[in-house]
């Protein structure tokens, strides 16, 4: 049976690539990459023995605890972490086509508090929208669900995968910005 790993985000996040990298690390073959969206999606799986594995991002070397990971795991002593790595992590700004004003920014706020001074110098009157993932803001200005005037901040890989126009890249405040992301397990299940 293949191994299952859930992880926050969607296809073409920084988590799915994180999950790869553990994938390759513990000698997996053909794993399960399971998207959650977020921590709680993925503990949440956990739970229900849905995934065998959760990829959670813990700290960013420039926007600090990933909240929404520690919100997770508040109260959970059943929960260990069992591998970790780190991961660079480069941001682009995408619009729906070359040329569009961009008056709105969407991406998760973790992303967005990453490149909180380059924002302030390119668009210091735009305002900032919370996404659950990065991936996810990416998919949701393709799709038409965000009002005219909004680019996502993403990876390069997801914004090119939805056909959006690459305004900026490589727009973190740090050019060594980086994630640490765990490897996690309930600690009653054992590994494959």
């Amino acid at each position: 049976m293949a191994v299952r790993i859930g992880y926050m985000g969607i296809p073409f996040s920084n988590s799915e690539e994180a999950a790869a990298t553990f994938a390759q690390r513990q000698n997996w073959t053909a794993p399960i990459l399971v998207p959650l969206v977020s921590a709680a999606g993925v503990i949440g799986a956990l739970d229900r023995r849905e995934i065998d594995w959760g990829v959670l991002a813990f700290s960013n070397i420039t926007a600090g605890a990933v909240s929404e990971t520690r919100e997770a795991l508040a109260g959970r002593n059943d929960v260990e972490t069992v591998d970790s790595v780190t991961v660079p992590i480069h941001h682009c700004i995408f619009s729906p086509k070359k040329g569009d004003p961009i008056v709105r920014l969407a991406s998760h706020p973790q992303a967005l508090a990453q490149i909180a001074r380059h924002l302030k110098e390119l668009y210091p009157a735009a305002v900032l929208t919370d996404c659950a993932d990065t991936a996810l803001a990416a998919e949701y200005l393709a799709g038409g669900k965000f009002p005219p005037g909004t680019a996502a901040v993403c990876r390069r890989n997801a914004g090119e995968h939805y056909g959006l126009y690459l305004v900026r890249e490589n727009i973190e405040d740090r050019t060594d910005n980086m994630t640490s992301f765990g490897l996690v397990r309930l600690r009653s299940a054992g590994a494959r």
